[in-house]
């Protein structure tokens, strides 16, 4: 990431921060942090939680802006540097929701966490889907197996398929988590069957191009 696209990603996590630290006084000495899958609060913490949770983005956005300096293939980074800016403000983006999503849970606002939380999740892997056919090869970003890390070309192919596969389980995960433990599982459950499905394709064309 540019210096200047990471100082924009700060400044919006200081924005967000200052006004979480400015409602800090009004909360409960408990905030919730965790809810099932019925969308019920199942764990709590003290108040300074929240604002852990309103820093975490600052900790994320420089570990991003950290990895293409860090990866033995700085080069590809350089050559999806838009893709990759792309996504990483949505993760930045995500946790700042999941941070007001506690901030005003806090609050007593009736909001239903889980599904919202479950929608955030199905945006970025819509997001990812998207643009995971132009992430380059690398060591630390994209779908990362050892079919994948030896071959440029069962990379490309893979990323190809596993693109469709994140944008069906975004979908899927932008509308169950507003149904409950049922919904939960299916949304968990077309994740886990993608992630199986990807791993298999990849190991298949590895072993095709490897006969060629």
């Amino acid at each position: 990431m540019g210096k200047r696209f990471v100082i924009g990603l700060l400044a919006v996590c200081l924005l967000s921060f200052c006004i979480q630290l400015a409602l800090y006084p009004s909360l409960p000495e408990t905030v919730p942090i965790h809810w099932n899958a019925e969308g019920e609060i199942d764990g709590w913490a003290g108040k300074w939680a929240a604002l852990a949770m309103g820093a975490l983005p600052f900790g994320l956005t420089l570990l991003l802006a950290a990895v293409p300096r860090l990866d033995p293939r700085a080069e590809s980074y350089r050559k999806h540097r838009k893709v990759y800016n792309l996504l990483s403000a949505g993760f930045v983006l995500f946790f700042i929701g999941v941070a007001w999503v506690v901030m005003l849970s806090a609050l007593d606002f009736n909001l239903p966490a889980a599904g919202l939380l479950s929608a955030g999740m199905g945006v970025l892997f819509i997001l990812l889907g998207n643009f995971m056919p132009r992430i380059r090869p690398n060591y630390t970003f994209g779908i990362r197996l050892p079919w994948t890390l030896a071959n440029e070309t069962v990379w490309y192919k893979t990323h190809r398929v596993g693109g469709y596969g994140f944008i069906a389980v975004g979908i899927i995960f932008g509308v169950s988590g507003f149904f409950g433990a049922a919904g939960a599982a299916v949304g968990f459950g077309a994740l886990m069957a993608m992630v199986a499905a990807v791993s298999v394709y990849a190991w298949a064309a590895y072993k095709k191009e490897s006969k060629k």
